[in-house]
């Protein structure tokens, strides 16, 4: 069985799809490379907003180079043919020609920006995504960041679904939430999210080979979408300043709402 990977350049990318290079399925790659892990604050932000831009940035590579490692792609994915690839280039006759050569019966994809026509036709009819948020409340960018914002940590899970043309908006294979403990601070959970997911994708791979299908759930609400541009500094003020990241600890003490998402399982796990 021979799978496509799309994969961000983050050692968090690199962390779950393992799960599938290290099966027995055939694989390539392409890889995107994606923006610097500790970006530099917006020029000309207030003093206390910068300071927590700094702080959130910093804590989360952190968290991730303490449990995802700091390999870089090129280490993990050096022994399958692999394709390389700016944003800008994703969508290119480049990757179009790769991915026909390969011929793939299915696709897996975290860490990469839109998949558009052509090659989202191209790809088979199996193409999963991993998202980083419970579609659909949280579809779109920066959704493990948005459920802490408001106050709704036990939202910050992840979907698999099936690829269409809108974001984060096809239908649903399996959802998660991580477990979430007094002491959490709000990469703590985002990287326990990804973990679980790793686990996740494992089960995928086996129900897949047994059965080449899953069970499908059709999402039943456009949710909402938050854009990147969504973001500003002046956000993370809820998260830093008036919570100073104890928001697990709040929604634990029952002091947030407390409104359990309704996740769709795969049969089998």
């Amino acid at each position: 069985m021979r799978v496509m990977i799309f994969s961000g350049s983050h050692p968090r990318h690199s962390f779950v799809h393992k799960a599938i290079l290290e099966s027995d399925l055939e694989c390539a790659a392409v890889i995107m490379e994606r923006e610097d892990l500790v970006p530099e604050p917006p020029l000309g932000i207030p003093q206390n907003d910068r300071d927590n831009f700094i702080r959130h940035f910093q804590e989360r590579d952190n968290v991730e180079s303490r449990i995802f490692g700091k390999a870089s792609s090129q280490e993990v994915f050096c022994n399958i043919p692999t394709l390389y690839c700016q944003s800008e280039d994703l969508n290119t006759n480049a990757t179009v020609e790769f991915v026909n050569f390969f011929k793939p019966d299915w696709a897996f994809i975290f860490g990469v920006d839109l998949i558009k026509d052509p090659l989202l036709s191209l790809l088979p009819k199996d193409k999963v995504n991993l998202h980083l948020g419970l579609s659909p409340w949280y579809r779109g960018s920066a959704t493990l960041f948005w459920p802490f914002y408001f106050l709704q940590p036990q939202y910050a899970g992840v979907t698999f679904h099936q690829i269409v043309p809108e974001a984060d908006a096809g239908d649903i294979i399996h959802q998660s939430v991580p477990e979430i403990k007094f002491g959490d601070g709000i990469h703590d959970v985002s990287a326990r999210a990804v973990v679980r997911a790793k686990h996740d994708l494992i089960k995928l791979v086996s129900i897949y080979k047994e059965r080449a299908k899953w069970d499908l759930y059709k999402q039943k609400s456009s949710g909402c979408l938050f854009l990147s541009k969504f973001f500003q500094p002046e956000h993370l003020r809820v998260i830093y300043e008036l919570y100073d990241d104890d928001i697990v600890d709040y929604y634990l003490n029952n002091k947030t709402t407390e409104d359990n998402p309704l996740l769709f399982k795969q049969p089998g796990m």
